[in-house]
Formats: structure tokens, sequence, C-alpha cells
């Protein structure tokens, strides 16, 4: 009897999924030693996907900033304990090799720098140290909507551009994982709408996972993929919340039955752990 030959095509192994960009486990933030010590965060689990954008919202003096800062590496008087990595690093390594980028409430744009100047800082910080940027200044201005206001200064800038070239030199390194706290709330309603689309629209041209910390609670729900909601004394996780609209969103999403499901079971989650 001959044997038959298998004319089947081998399976190909699946590939490895990419791991969470932020991961922690456990974390606990104190600020201050002995009786003056306070528990700013406690027992916090969080994962952050490739390209998932994460909220998280919570009143004021809930530690949801404390967290973010934690993860950038920017509270070095305070007491972190637990796990905490950015893509398997420390914050501190994340951000020292362009992995890992903040944008803050305020522009912090050096008055004396054009917008070109002020977007270069991250380079010549690094000094090489860093890899190279695949976008030059000129075409990472074009992402951000500022084609051709290189050689102008912050003070002939409105708040929303202002923002605009802070989150361009933010996105110089190309990070794999953004930091965002409070970016648009010094804004004014209709350009923080407007910025809402354009974060999405940037963001989408970009490779990287985005953290963002928000009062506002539809400014969490149109941005995010998950929602974090965070109460108080000590600071805690107390609801995550799945988001599933479909990119892109438009502002025409806020005024839909589902958005207001979603925001009311925020609300109530916040009222009921003030």
């Amino acid at each position: 009897m001959t044997a038959e030959l298998s004319t089947s095509t081998p399976k190909t192994a699946a590939p490895d999924p990419e791991p969470d960009r932020v991961d922690l486990r456990d974390v606990c933030i104190v600020h201050g030693r002995g009786e003056r010590a306070v528990v700013a965060v406690e027992g916090v689990d969080l994962t952050v996907r490739p390209r998932e954008i994460v909220s998280i919202v919570g009143h004021s003096g809930c530690g949801k900033s404390t967290l973010l800062r934690s993860l950038a590496g920017l509270l070095p008087h305070a007491s972190v304990q637990g796990s905490l990595s950015i893509l398997g690093r420390t914050p501190d390594e994340a951000r020292r090799s362009g992995l890992l980028s903040m944008v803050f409430q305020d522009a912090v744009l050096a008055p004396w720098r054009t917008v070109e100047g002020n977007i270069r800082l991250p380079l010549q910080v690094a000094r090489g140290r860093q890899r190279r940027p695949g976008k030059t200044i000129s075409e990472q201005l074009e992402v951000v909507g500022l084609g051709g206001y290189e050689k102008r200064y912050p003070k002939q800038l409105s708040g929303g551009q202002r923002q605009r070239v802070s989150l361009a030199r933010a996105l110089m390194m190309e990070p794999r994982v953004l930091l965002m706290d409070e970016p648009f709330g010094a804004l004014d309603e209709i350009t923080r709408d407007e910025m809402h689309t354009e974060l999405l629209r940037i963001w989408e041209t970009t490779d990287a996972s985005i953290v963002v910390v928000t009062h506002s609670i539809p400014e969490a729900v149109f941005l995010s993929d998950r929602i974090v909601v965070m109460a108080a004394h000590p600071g805690r996780i107390v609801d995550v919340v799945d988001v599933g609209f479909a990119r892109p969103r438009s502002n025409d999403l806020k005024d839909t039955p589902e958005f207001a499901r979603i925001a009311h079971r925020i609300r109530t989650a916040l009222e009921d752990n003030r």
C-alpha cells in the first residue's frame, strides 16, 4: 500500500499579542512620614493595552493626578510601593528612553522660544540617548494642524494652539505611552470640543497608548476605550467602565442615549463614593 502524501498547509502559529503598555499591581503611594504620612493612593491595579485610551476620573483630591505622576516618575519625595512598569521598565527608564511622554494642563512653553524651538527641546535634552524621531518638526506641526507656525512665539498663539504645540512636543520622540493631566482643563468649552476630535485624529497617526486624567465626565466618555473611576480617602478605584463606541468619533456622539447612560454610571459611582 502506498502512503498518501499530505497536501494540507502547515498551520502557522499566531504571533504573540503585544504585552500591556502599562502595568500597575497593588500600587500604594504615601506622602510624608510617621504621624504626618498621608496615603494618597492605595491598592491600585491597572493595565493599559497597546493603542488604548484610558481616562481616570474622580473628585479633586482622590489621587488621580498623583497616580499619573507616579507613572511619569515625577514623585521623588513620595513613597511608591507595589509594582509599576511601563513596557516592562521603570517610569524613569521609560521616560529617559523616549518611550513615555507627558502633557500637562498648562502648555508649559518657553516664552522666549519659537514654536519650533519649543518642540525641539526633547531632541536637545536627549542628546542622542533616545532613538531618532520618525518625523521632522515641520511634519509634526502638520500633524497637529499648525503647519507654518514654526517661527511664532507662544504669546502669538491661542490657548488651543499652545496645547497643540505642547502635544507636538510630547509626540516628537514618538512615545509608546502618552500621559495627559487635564490637558484641556484651561480651555473654553467650544475649543475643548474641538480639541477632543483633534486629539483623536492625531492619536490615529501614532502608535501611542494614552492615559488621561480629567474632571470632565463627557470628555472621558468621548475619548476613552475604558474609564477608571476613583474615590478618595484613600485614593482607590471603585469602577472601571468599558466604552464600546466605534472610531472615528464625532461630537454628535455626545447627544446619544448610550453616551448619556455611560456618563450616568460614572456620575453615580462618584456620588456613591464621595
